[in-house]
């Protein structure tokens, strides 16, 4: 049975640039993980082979609590979009709103959420498993000791947690920098995944604050985060990468995780082909790029045609005039 596509590829380039800067071989993860240059950040790969890797990487330094070790390296600057949206909210309130709102940028199979206890004034933040999916020790204390790090430094040092626990069993023996990080004793085995906190610390200003920019990358943080779940639609955005080089029935179906004989149904279902969603989506980009007058020639090349004439024929073809009557 093939592995659920969990873990995005958003989260792990910038986390394999942490894993080389600390020679932990983030390059080889990347490359295991079939991750190059042309995969698309909106695209998702088996987290459990994310997990396995890392626990290699983990066995090898000797290292018993390498989400915390990776999490301390990546401190300095966030990860990825999400995180930049996060941290330059305007409150930590507003951070972890916005976590809870935008994880499937990063994860499908944790839902994180932000419990409040008024009466108690505590707060809490948990991840739970989705569809009963397991999510690896490392990148579950990985993810907590990030968000705790970086709260700290974003409140001036004045952030606190109350209490962390963890699903996962413990480590043996339990290493001190637990205490270093989260500042309390970690508990293990507790059936949660869980920070919690008092309930003030959701007003703390951040110093990292930029509402403005933040407001700026918020929608690209969404679409991150719900990717479209029509296959037709998946399948352009894929070609979308790259028009210039458009994908083969086989690559396309690599990239979105189904076997080409699914797409190709799929395709037959819709009356459709690969050959056909490829010119539709060249007609639209086509109409794009003119209407920012971008010349004829720049165009052709950008949608992969041969040369001008042959876009100028596909474009006619499309529009009944030719893409110089666009600049009349």
């Amino acid at each position: 049975m093939p592995q659920p596509l969990d873990i995005s590829v958003a989260l792990l380039r910038p986390l394999a640039a942490r894993l080389d800067e600390i020679g932990a071989d983030g390059a080889g993860l990347l490359a295991a993980l079939a991750i190059d240059g042309a995969t698309p950040a909106d695209a998702f790969v088996a987290g459990a082979e994310v997990d396995r890797l890392l626990e290699v990487r983990a066995e090898r330094r000797g290292d018993r609590a390498f989400g915390l070790t990776l999490a301390q390296a990546a401190v300095a600057q966030p990860l990825g979009l999400l995180s930049h949206l996060l941290w330059l909210s305007g409150t930590l309130g507003d951070a972890l709103a916005h976590a809870v709102r935008y994880y499937g940028a990063v994860s499908r199979r944790t839902q994180v959420t932000l419990d409040v206890d008024e009466r108690r004034e505590l707060a809490a933040l948990r991840r739970r498993p989705v569809a009963g999916v397991p999510c690896g020790a490392i990148l579950t204390e990985f993810a907590f000791a990030s968000m705790v790090l970086r709260a700290r430094a974003a409140t001036g040092g004045r952030f606190a947690l109350r209490a962390v626990r963890f699903a996962h069993p413990a480590p043996a023996p339990v290493p001190a920098i637990y205490r270093e990080v989260f500042g309390v004793p970690a508990r293990f085995a507790a059936g949660v995944d869980e920070l919690r906190f008092a309930r003030r610390e959701l007003t703390r200003a951040l110093a990292s604050a930029d509402p403005i920019t933040a407001a700026a990358l918020e929608p690209s943080v969404a679409v991150l985060a719900t990717p479209p779940t029509d296959l037709t639609a998946r399948l352009q955005r894929v070609i979308a990468q790259d028009l210039a080089a458009p994908p083969t029935l086989a690559g396309a179906a690599a990239r979105l995780g189904v076997s080409p004989r699914t797409l190709r149904r799929h395709l037959e279902r819709e009356g459709a082909s690969l050959r056909v969603v490829i010119d539709d989506v060249r007609r639209q980009h086509a109409a794009l790029l003119l209407g920012r007058g971008a010349a004829i020639k720049e165009v052709a090349i950008a949608l992969g045609f041969s040369e001008p004439s042959a876009f100028s024929r596909a474009y006619k073809r499309w529009h009944g005039r030719p893409p110089s009557a666009m600049s009349r």
